[in-house]
């Protein structure tokens, strides 16, 4: 019985440990990727104030801010949208003047110490017109990731930075991206009576999902055969990169796109509660698995059975995973609202009142 034979030893090569794959700073298109930056793109264009956009834990999101949507967003408006972005810290003591302090620093501020909460507004007022006015645009945009950690008091404390700069004649669209949690903060915000918050911040809402077909799945992979590129401009793609002599005879990851699905599926829990969705991270796992463990000259040789396929699914966090997902998703559905209403300053106990 054959065995496979790793590690590769073009993965551990010293000059290999730059490769984006191995260090994992690195995102290939998928389509739920796609669907994100159409959502944005029509919020932007339409000046939405606010909305969030919610997913499960590890399905990309975070990714696709940090490697996709600030390139993305500069080709689609010719560099001319003044966009920022911020990944939210949470604290047990949410405060304005941190929150603030965290936003200047997010812009490059120079003076972004906490200082008087009203000159930190000051300061970062001044900050987005100027970058609006540089160019030549009266149309701003605010990006907060991990934003499932932000409270009432981030929310009025973006409500004033708005209204500071509409006064200058700017308009200030802040995108709030986050865990599936996040969806729970409009229903504080109508429990609270906050109807003006939530009108601007969570009337517009979108969901960020993982990958939920074999075809989705081919995409995937076909980024990692096809629309990668390591060196930069060199024209070799990941797989490419990992197996020169079997990629040259034809290895393509997007192959077992049929095998790699099933084994998803299979290995899912029973009971999982929504329709499947693989999160990103589970799928890089394994591609990285492969581009590892699998020498280039092993898979010039032998096909990669269906039975290596699961045991790296089955060796992945991925099963336990969805079962945390789909025990949390059980959990909320009992009046998360209510719970965290409970955390929330000024509520009265009895919330009927």
């Amino acid at each position: 019985m054959k065995t496979k034979t790793g590690p590769n030893p073009i993965y551990c090569k010293s000059e290999s440990q730059a490769h984006p794959v191995v260090r994992n700073r690195y995102a290939v298109e998928t389509e739920p990727i796609k669907e994100f930056f159409a959502t944005i793109c029509r919020w932007i264009d339409y000046r939405v104030s606010g909305g969030y956009i919610f997913g499960f834990s590890r399905v990309g999101k975070s990714r696709a801010v940090q490697f996709w949507l600030s390139d993305l967003l500069a080709e689609r408006y010719n560099g001319r949208l003044p966009l920022f972005t911020l990944i939210h810290n949470g604290h047990n003591i949410v405060s304005e003047s941190e929150f603030l302090a965290e936003l200047l620093a997010s812009s490059g501020h120079k003076f972004s110490k906490r200082a008087h909460r009203e000159i930190m507004l000051d300061r970062l007022v001044k900050l987005y017109a100027t970058r609006a006015a540089d160019l030549r645009d009266n149309h701003i945009v605010l990006v907060v990731d991990e934003a499932q950690d932000m409270r009432d008091v981030n929310y009025r404390t973006l409500c004033n930075l708005q209204n500071a700069l509409d006064a200058l004649g700017f308009q200030l669209t802040v995108i709030s991206i986050g865990t599936h949690q996040l969806a729970f903060q409009q229903e504080v915000f109508l429990l609270t009576g906050d109807i003006h918050l939530w009108a601007r911040f969570m009337a517009e809402q979108a969901k960020f999902r993982g990958i939920s077909s074999e075809k989705e799945l081919t995409f995937v992979l076909e980024g990692y055969d096809t629309l990668s590129d390591w060196p930069e401009n060199s024209g070799t793609t990941y797989t490419g990169y990992f197996f020169p002599i079997a990629f040259a005879g034809g290895f393509r990851l997007a192959k077992y796109a049929p095998q790699l699905w099933e084994t998803f599926a299979k290995n899912a829990p029973q009971h999982l509660g929504f329709k499947l969705e693989v999160p990103m991270v589970h799928v890089a796992r394994i591609v990285h698995s492969l581009f590892q463990d699998f020498s280039d000259d092993y898979v010039s040789k032998y096909e990669v059975t269906h039975s290596e396929l699961s045991d790296l699914v089955k060796r992945s966090p991925y099963r336990v995973h969805l079962s945390a997902i789909s025990k949390s998703l059980r959990e909320d559905s009992t009046g998360p609202a209510m719970r965290r209403a409970q955390h929330v300053e000024e509520v009265p106990k009895d919330i009927s009142k």
